[in-house]
Order: structure tokens, then C-alpha cells, then sequence
């Protein structure tokens, strides 16, 4: 139900930046036509910058890309002589209507790389949370089944999995087995479990059991480094606390 929820939101997400590149130029543009006979283009360019940075704020870097051209355009089109039509007498406006694309790129591709930064921050603070709250409960004496439970939620968020489940004993022969170094996958790997690997659970070398990962059917396992090393430490933590469990 929350990944759906979460698609769910993504989903008006982009329909609010596709709508946001779509109508905010459309409308500064409309409202500024009639006004062209009194401002000079210098300032209707200005006015225009900032409406390609909205929709780039708005939308990220396709937004700004796609408005800061719809905007050239117009500008071109609408606000230099001969009004209606392409070609542009002046060199200045014609630099303009080239700054006006470049702004929509240039502004949409910093605004994305802030939303990754973001996105990636608060995944790496849910990790820290989640490690914290990990070892608080294994600190207190928190039975296995609930802290298998919570690392097997863990990892499927961290590596994007359809599913992870518990296993005990070592891995099987025929699965690739996620390391911090990758997946490594056995000479003996089944083509027909491609879509399945193990990531062992171990304690000062002894194998415990292993999570059992289902990838998704087209992304395959996770390929950023650190989510995997991330991966690997979950289980690595829980396999001290079930070894602590074991001799406790």
C-alpha cells in the first residue's frame, strides 16, 4: 500500500510539472502581448527569465528545458519586429531569445541536481534512523523475528527490491550473493532465479542465514555503491544480534 501510495504521488507529481511547463509560460506570454507596445524587449525578457526559473523551480530540468524554449519562441514570435513571424532583425534579440533557452536548461538542470541532493540526504538519514532504532531494540532485547522483519523492510527500500525474506543457513550454490564489493554470481547460477540473489547474514565469519532478494523484473539488483555497502551493514548488524541472541 505505500509504494503504491508513493507511485500514486509521483505520478501527480509529474503531471504538476508537465501542467507547469505547459501553462505558466503559456499564460506569462498571453498577459505580456499586450503590453509589448509600451516595455522595451529588454524588460520583457527579464520578465520571461523569470518565468522560465518558475517552471524551472516548479519542474525540474525537462520543465526548464521545455519552458525556456517554449519561451524563446514566443519571445522571437511575439515581442520583436517583424511581430509573427521567425526571423529576428537585431542581433541583441536575437542573443535573447538564445539567454532565454539557456537559462531554462541551465536553471532546470541545477534545480534537479537539488532535488537528488535532497532525495538523497533524507535516504541516507532514514538509514541512520533505522540503524539506531536497530540496535536500540537489539540492546534491549528485542526477539529475532522482529528485528529480521524490520532489516528485510529495510532492505527493500534501501535496494528497491519487489521483496526480501529470511532464510537460515548459507546461501544456495546456484544465486548470486550481494558483497560490498558487488553481486557475486557462482559458475552453478540458475538463468531461470536471475531475478532472485541472497545477501548473507553473518557473525565473526560464521554464515547465520541469508535474505532471499527479489529484484525488479527490468532495474536488476541496486548498482550504487553505497546503498549496497548500506545492504550489506544491515545484515551484518543483524547478524550480531542474532548471534548476541544465540549466546544470551
Amino acid at each position: 500500500m505505500a509504494r503504491t501510495g508513493q507511485r500514486d504521488t509521483y505520478r501527480l507529481s509529474t503531471w504538476l510539472r508537465v501542467g507547469s511547463v505547459v501553462v505558466v509560460p503559456i499564460l506569462a506570454v498571453a498577459a505580456l502581448v499586450p503590453l509589448r507596445s509600451d516595455m522595451r524587449p529588454a524588460n520583457i525578457a527579464l520578465v520571461l527569465v523569470l518565468v522560465v526559473l518558475v517552471a524551472a523551480v516548479l519542474g525540474g530540468r525537462w520543465a526548464g528545458a521545455v519552458a525556456g524554449v517554449v519561451v524563446a519562441v514566443s519571445f522571437d514570435l511575439l515581442f520583436t519586429e517583424p511581430y509573427g513571424s521567425l526571423t529576428i532583425a537585431r542581433g541583441d534579440d536575437l542573443q535573447t531569445t538564445v539567454l532565454l533557452a539557456a537559462i531554462g536548461l541551465i536553471a532546470g538542470d541545477l534545480v534537479e541536481r537539488r532535488w537528488r541532493s535532497q532525495a538523497e540526504a533524507a535516504r541516507r538519514r532514514r538509514e541512520v534512523e533505522g540503524f539506531e532504532r536497530r540496535a536500540e531494540l537489539a540492546a534491549l532485547g528485542e526477539r529475532p523475528g522482529r528485528l529480521i522483519t524490520l532489516t528485510a523492510r529495510e532492505l527493500t527500500d534501501v535496494l528497491d527490491l519487489v521483496d526480501a525474506s529470511y532464510r537460515p543457513g548459507p546461501p544456495p550454490v546456484d544465486l548470486a550473493v550481494v558483497t560490498h564489493q558487488g553481486a557475486s554470481v557462482p559458475s552453478a547460477a540458475d538463468p531461470g532465479r536471475a531475478n532472485l540473489a541472497a545477501l548473507p547474514v553473518r557473525a565473526h565469519g560464521r554464515d547465520l542465514g541469508h535474505f532471499l532478494l527479489v529484484l525488479p523484473p527490468a532495474g536488476g539488483l541496486c548498482a550504487d555503491p553505497d546503498r549496497r555497502h548500506a545492504a550489506v551493514a544491515l545484515a551484518d548488524q543483524l547478524g550480531m544480534a542474532l548471534l548476541r541472541y544465540e549466546h544470551g
